[in-house]
């Protein structure tokens, strides 16, 4: 997780409810909630708008709620960023083998849940893909390994070379580093969430760049734009939801061009090598850690593998949009788990709802 900068911005017009600028939407009803006792704020957040929707009992409750639920995301960055060196998973991540450090109950917990996803999706999600970032030189431009490098570099890509006693926690491996980009933001959202009820709000809804949370007495259904993976200001179809989180994974936004070749960022911890990019994987579940983790679990799977997967979860339900190869007759087919079929609505007339 990049910094988490705190430039906020709070709207206190009666209409704060039009909802989230590039993915999402709220309905009439919320926009009346909003005009008696909801907040708005809008943050820059790890280089990503960050749009908070808080109701409570009154405007001044409303208020404190979401500055709890932004000093909760700020606490959870400053534990999970990779992006800054003082934080417990840098240091972590820094720790001399034959050394051990005793980590935090909320670090244990993420990594509880981050390795529950990892066994659950057979390694597909592995926050500790850290070495590949680094072979692959993701952060620096991109570079492409030599299938000999990716072989030796594997062995240190599983969270399993990490040794957890009793709290005490260190590394079988100099070269193995944690990535939190796969579940740093659900942990955020999730966090975020939880210290706004604590503080009295009725409802929250959040959109983080890809990642949405919508919880509490709402009125009606938000309803959410999911973009074209290859046009990303496109909204191609609709998705709503009451309760939980979507979080989106695709190659759009972060796709590097090396020589002649594309370089995706995700990259499969199975192989080593960059996972397909066929398009883009949504995932909504109850709760933003898990949508996090299996946004990018599942798009490594890809989309056959990853929606026979989802059928037989439950509380988990997933939109794959599939752009095909042929360039000269282009086509979008939205594929989705059979909870999501009332739920989708295409925005746009080239895209194939199956």
């Amino acid at each position: 997780m990049r910094d988490f900068l705190t430039i906020c911005v709070l709207i206190t017009a009666s209409a704060v409810g039009t909802g989230c600028v590039s993915r999402g939407s709220h309905s009439e009803a919320d926009v009346a909630i909003a005009a008696s006792a909801s907040v708005e704020r809008m943050v820059v957040a790890m280089a990503t708008n960050l749009h908070l929707q808080v109701t409570a009992a009154s405007r001044a409750q409303a208020l404190h709620a979401s500055e709890a639920g932004l000093q909760a995301m700020e606490i959870v960055n400053a534990r999970l960023s990779t992006w800054r060196d003082d934080s417990e998973l840098s240091r972590l991540n820094c720790l001399r083998v034959g050394s051990y450090m005793n980590l935090s109950g909320a670090l244990l917990e993420d990594l509880r849940k981050a390795r529950w996803w990892q066994r659950a999706t057979g390694g597909a999600f592995d926050p500790a893909v850290g070495a590949l970032v680094d072979l692959y030189e993701l952060r620096d431009g991109g570079r492409w390994p030599t299938d000999q490098e990716v072989w030796a570099c594997l062995p240190h890509c599983d969270l399993d070379q990490l040794q957890i006693i009793y709290g005490n926690t260190g590394r079988r491996t100099a070269k193995l580093r944690l990535e939190e980009g796969g579940f740093g933001k659900g942990a955020g959202l999730d966090a975020a969430a939880r210290a706004i009820f604590e503080a009295g709000a009725t409802a929250v809804a959040i959109d983080f760049g890809g990642q949405v949370l919508r919880a509490g007495e709402h009125d009606a259904p938000g309803n959410y734009e999911i973009a074209d993976p290859n046009e990303r200001l496109r909204g191609v179809v609709r998705v709503r939801i009451e309760t939980g989180s979507l979080a989106t994974t695709a190659n759009s936004e972060r796709r590097i061009l090396v020589g002649d070749q594309s370089l995706g960022h995700i990259l499969d911890p199975r192989t080593g090598r960059p996972a397909k990019d066929f398009g883009s994987i949504t995932v909504w579940a109850l709760d933003a850690f898990a949508a996090d983790c299996l946004s990018t679990g599942l798009f490594v799977m890809g989309p056959a593998a990853a929606l026979a997967w989802a059928e037989q979860q439950e509380g988990i339900e997933v939109l794959a949009l599939v752009a095909s190869n042929d360039a000269a007759k282009p086509q979008l087919t939205a594929r989705m788990t059979s909870g999501m079929r009332d739920r989708v609505t295409a925005l746009v007339p080239d895209i194939k709802l199956q």
